[in-house]
């Protein structure tokens, strides 16, 4: 343990506990409902289901009111299941992906929805994070996630398209839990989990204070963990040292009377852990001589991150319905990487024949590993935006209500040793919303301007110089919703995401910038079935045009590649009774890749599993002697999918089996033993049956495995 993660996690821990000793009288609040929530007596026991979203919109809006889909992870739902990073938490949301959690993969830390490339996640839905921040994103900093799906470069453009064809299939939109006026509160956590080579400790302390006679307040959350990953139980990792984290996420905000209001949100990160870009795969388990729990790298093999974000904001009420929002980041990170790779042969040869038959290599040894891969950069990444609001209310029309949006904002990012290309991107989004009898109308279009400079980037023929280029993009998206009677809706919505593509270069020297292009139509009904339970269905396709060819040297030989994605998704979500929530989703998705001739293996193939179910629910023991004792569990199953080069089939071989995991945990009050009612005792287990399962994947020889079972236990406390 370094000594920067021994003086923040210690305190932490230690403060926890000195607590405990000394909370003999319970605290003057209501009941602990869940995981140390204090509620009201009678209402429910956590929100599944939020009462409004903004990712979708840039207002806040009614997810059941949305002409589109946005589903949303609350911070009831992150503090129940205690996910570890980014990845862990978005796991349990069918139809996103992960290519796998390594700084070594192409784009880390982005995600892929609906069987397309999604943006990179941003803060409040504006703000781009960057390369490789998204791998180390503590849930426990949010107060909720928001997934918009489907192509929304019309609202905040293709963020994620700089370098790589991402963006179609939607957006990943994390909310920092950030100082609030309406009172004091304390959160203290300890939860230690351990299993089979594996173990976990971790600390956790979230703490708002008002100040200036309740005009001001100041909130600190932090977290520290320290981790024993399973793959490094065996195999030449054998022996590394734990992963060590920390993350601190201060905050601010000051009322400068009734319209006025400023804040600042910052969060500070640091990661150092043992490198791993996971195992070859054959028939859905480990090849290539691998067990589940091994890694091809050595204990010395590092993965260090650092970052530092700083955001100011402010709202201003100009005029009653008028609201002006401003709002800039700044975020630097730097991370440094040094990864043994698991050994690959080439594509087309004998030797991955041979693999694809048997799971072993021609050369009979246990295994085999490719070079070292070790890199370093420092990524800054700025932006700036100003967001108009101007709702309208009207008595007595055809038209109740209308709101106008209009965004200009601007963003500049640079990286060193390679990773990113200097780009500015100047952008403006106009939107109108506007509410007509039972019908909700929605339509914008976005306008994006790229400007590369020149630069310089090491390739396989040597150093080659790309010129300064300038690119322009137009996104539009239009969308309607009817809802003829309260507990029915009707939505649908037509989107498109246009975005160049820049950093190319042709084999000629030219630098093409041509944008591809990502049209989704969908439709869909939501069903109130009870006062705060929606169920929601939607239908999709989304065509991907007009995408860069490569060679085999990477030069761009033309703009024919098309592919398309289309699918199902169901969602139940929200509380069936006062005592009982639930989320459950469900997707299904059909990926086909249009540059392969019909009939040929790659065509139309599972790239991502076809259907994928997640389940969750918490029930809230209301009388009795276990009184306001809360037990839940979840399961979540993947279909069989296949592992790729570069997102291209391989072999029927290559694939990963399908899988199911269970969790369970329970909440259990002090008051149950006669104690204080704000002190909680956490009991889980995760994945109960120990399903051996391949959570992410890069290549076919690069697949992460998941987190065998583990058992948990913690404590929890609000004052």
């Amino acid at each position: 343990m370094n000594e920067t993660t021994r003086k923040l996690g210690v305190p932490l821990t230690a403060a926890i506990l000195a607590t405990a000793a000394f909370a003999d009288e319970p605290a003057p609040s209501a009941p602990t409902a869940d995981l140390g929530s204090v509620l009201v007596e009678g209402s429910a026991i956590s929100k599944y289901r939020p009462e409004s979203v903004s990712s979708g919109s840039f207002t806040d809006m009614a997810p059941e009111a949305l002409p589109l889909v946005v589903d949303t992870l609350t911070d009831d739902f992150i503090r129940e299941h205690n996910p570890t990073d980014l990845h862990d938490l978005l796991r349990y949301v069918p139809g996103i992906e992960s290519g796998g959690k390594s700084l070594l993969v192409r784009s880390p830390g982005q995600f892929s929805i609906r069987g397309m490339g999604g943006t990179e996640p941003t803060f409040d839905g504006i703000l781009p994070i960057g390369r490789g921040p998204g791998l180390f994103m503590d849930p426990f900093l949010m107060d909720r996630i928001e997934i918009a799906k489907g192509p929304i470069a019309a609202l905040a453009g293709g963020a994620g398209s700089v370098q790589n064809a991402s963006g179609a299939g939607g957006s990943v939109s994390m909310f920092l839990k950030s100082a609030s006026l309406d009172g004091d509160k304390t959160e203290l956590r300890e939860n230690t989990s351990f299993g089979k080579n594996t173990s976990r400790v971790r600390a956790m302390v979230d703490s708002n204070q008002s100040t200036a006679e309740g005009l001001g307040a100041v909130r600190v959350v932090a977290t520290a963990d320290i981790h024993d990953p399973a793959y490094t139980a065996s195999g030449s990792q054998k022996g590394a040292s734990a992963r060590e984290s920390w993350a601190v996420a201060p905050s601010a905000v000051f009322s400068a009377g009734e319209d006025l209001t400023f804040g600042i949100k910052s969060l500070f990160q640091y990661t150092e852990q043992p490198s791993y870009i996971g195992v070859p795969v054959w028939r859905g388990r480990p090849g290539g001589g691998y067990s589940w729990d091994e890694s091809s790298c050595r204990p010395d093999d590092r993965s260090d991150y650092r970052s530092m974000m700083l955001f100011p904001w402010a709202d201003w009420r100009v005029a009653d319905g008028w609201l002006l929002k401003f709002g800039a980041s700044m975020m630097i990170s730097e991370w440094s990487q040094r990864t043994r790779e698991p050994y690959t042969p080439g594509i087309g040869t004998t030797e991955l024949d041979w693999y694809c038959r048997t799971g072993t290599w021609l050369s009979g040894k246990k295994y085999m590993t490719s070079g070292f891969s070790e890199s370093s950069a420092i990524m800054h990444n700025y932006n700036v935006f100003v967001r108009s609001v101007h709702d309208t209310e009207f008595e007595n029309a055809v038209v109740s209500s209308n709101s106008f949006v209009v965004q200009p904002d601007y963003g500049y990012r640079s990286s060193s040793g390679g990773f990113g290309t200097p780009t500015s991107r100047y952008g403006i989004t106009v939107q109108d919303s506007f509410a007509a009898g039972p019908f909700t109308f929605l339509a914008g279009v976005r306008t994006d301007h790229f400007e590369q400079e020149s630069y310089s980037a090491a390739g396989r023929g040597g150093v080659a110089r790309y010129p300064s280029i300038s690119a322009n993009a137009v996104s539009p998206r239009a969308g309607m919703s009817l809802r003829p009677i309260d507990w029915l809706v009707i939505f649908g919505n037509v989107s498109q995401t246009r975005t160049p593509m820049l950093g190319l270069r042709r084999r000629d020297g030219t630098t093409p910038d041509d944008p591809w292009r990502a049209t989704q139509e969908e439709a869909g009904v939501r069903l109130r079935a009870a006062e705060r339970l929606w169920l929601t269905t939607a239908f999709y396709r989304i065509d991907q045009e007009h995408v860069p060819e490569f060679d085999n040297d990477g030069y761009v030989e033309d703009y024919d590649g098309e592919s398309a994605s289309h699918g199902a998704e169901l969602s139940l979500s929200g509380d069936i009774t006062d005592d009982w929530t639930v989320l459950a989703m469900y997707s299904w998705n059909e990926y086909t890749d249009k540059t392969v001739p019909r009939g040929s293996p790659g065509r139309s193939f599972a790239r991502y599993p076809r259907n994928v179910f997640s389940l969750n629910t918490s029930y809230r023991i209301s009388s009795g002697a276990l009184e306001n004792v809360v037990i839940g569990g979840g399961w979540r199953f993947r279909s069989k999918s296949y592992a790729t080069m570069r997102g291209s089939f391989v072999d029927e071989n290559l694939r990963f089996d399908s899988s199911h995991v269970f969790d369970v945990n329970a909440t259990i009050p002090f008051s149950v033993f006669g104690g204080a009612d704000n002190w909680a005792l956490t009991l889980g287990v995760r994945n109960l049956f120990d399903e051996r399962y391949f959570e992410s994947a890069r290549h076919y020889y690069e697949c992460l495995v998941g987190e065998p079972r583990t058992f948990e236990i913690g404590l929890k406390a609000e004052f």
